[in-house]
């Protein structure tokens, strides 16, 4: 059960670091932090469970532990990142990584230094003796006692940061916030972040105190089960969350202005002028493309389509496609779609197709109700009725029979 709960972990946590289509790096140090404590709780679980020599040894292999030195940076800064609606790292943020670095190499050396001290601790695992485990180093630079504590000492370290950030944070609710409350869902989501880690930082650290208190493996599995099986729910509990509320990849919608790198995003859609979400080039042309893709389908002449059936569609947050329209486009949803069928409307009468329509059949193909929204709409695009444009277009030798 608990290698399913493990599989299932690195499974999720996988598809956030490679197919998350929200803030993708910010969302990166949330799936890397979720993948890197699947891997050193399993790798704990194997040194308490397994009788194989083959898969203990195959666990020492690889410098698994010193990532318990980056799950603490890593959630704080997906934590500051989403907060700041910035995830790019300083070179200050470098800091942030020197013990993992630091004890990366000490693994490493120890992995080249020989067999002998491995086959050893693999020994004292499988025979149930922990009398001199602790003493042992599978780390060159400190026993396993006290890398246990710097480690605990390490990660309760950013926790604390973790809280601070979200303290001190002023959520507003953004003028972006339409149809959805996206402020309030990652408001929420980071908080319930913030008390998962925090109960998973304290079950690790029982897991470690367990670990040389405990005089042998026996012990430990009949204590330590239990809170093996919560650390790996709490993980799931955290991608559940992600899999029901996946606006959560999106971070809070903000108002700041666009930084200078984007406003040289030139297409059709895009008005070089306005504010930016924020987000990379790369994103905002990812949005343009969607919409041009949707609009290429002809999707704006379902009658019943609207910006939520829109963002099923493209498989975007509303709040996205509102601020790329409203602030970049300077066009709401609703006049961008009666734009485009208008458009749609005119091509048809231009190149005579469908000579057999009316006016109010007309307007239906385009994705109007009713025939009033279609003469309405056409008056505000073109300056003029749809008869209208039909008589002057007619005295050119073109006929419509819905003019007569």
């Amino acid at each position: 059960m608990i290698y399913l709960l493990g599989g299932l972990g690195f499974f999720f946590s996988a598809l956030v670091i490679f197919y998350n289509n929200g803030y993708r790096s910010a969302n990166l140090y949330l799936g890397l932090f979720l993948f890197f404590f699947n891997f050193i709780i399993l790798s704990h679980y194997i040194y308490i469970f397994s009788e194989s020599a083959e898969v203990i040894s195959l666990v020492l292999l690889v410098p698994i532990n010193a990532t318990a030195y980056a799950v603490g940076p890593l959630a704080f800064l997906y934590v500051r990142s989403i907060l700041r609606d910035n995830s790019t790292l300083s070179k200050f943020d470098r800091i942030h990584f020197i013990f993992f670095a630091i004890f990366f190499s000490g693994r490493l050396l120890n992995n080249l230094s020989g067999w002998d001290s491995q086959y050893q601790v693999i020994d004292e695992i499988l025979n149930n003796s922990w009398k001199n485990f602790s003493h042992f180093k599978i780390n060159q630079l400190l026993p396993m006692r006290i890398n246990y504590i710097l480690k605990a000492v390490h990660l309760s370290l950013y926790i604390v940061l973790v809280w601070l950030l979200l303290v001190k944070k002023n959520f507003k609710k953004s003028s972006l916030d339409n149809g959805i409350n996206q402020t309030k869902i990652v408001k929420s989501w980071l908080y319930f972040f913030a008390i998962i880690i925090t109960i998973l930082v304290f079950l690790l650290a029982t897991v470690g105190f367990l670990f040389f208190t405990l005089e042998d493996k026996i012990s430990f599995q009949h204590e330590g089960k239990l809170i093996f099986s919560s650390i790996f729910i709490g993980l799931l509990i955290l991608i559940l969350g992600l899999i029901l509320f996946p606006q959560i990849l999106y971070g809070i919608p903000t108002d700041n202005p666009m930084s200078e790198e984007n406003r040289n995003v030139s297409n059709g859609f895009v008005d070089n002028d306005k504010e930016s979400f924020s987000f990379s080039e790369d994103y905002m042309n990812k949005i343009r493309l969607l919409l041009e893709n949707w609009t290429n389908q002809k999707k704006f002449l379902e009658a019943d389509t609207n910006v939520h059936s829109l963002a099923k569609d493209i498989n975007l947050p509303v709040h996205h496609i509102r601020f790329f329209l409203d602030k970049i486009n300077n066009e709401r949803y609703i006049d961008w779609r009666n734009r485009l069928r208008i458009e749609y409307a005119i091509d048809i009468i231009n190149n005579q197709e469908e000579t057999d329509k009316t006016l109010e059949s007309l307007g239906k193909a385009c994705g109007f109700r009713s025939y009033s929204s279609f003469m309405q709409n056409f008056k505000q695009w073109k300056g003029k009725l749809p008869y209208e444009y039909i008589k002057e277009i007619k005295q050119k030798g073109i006929s419509y029979n819905g003019a007569e």
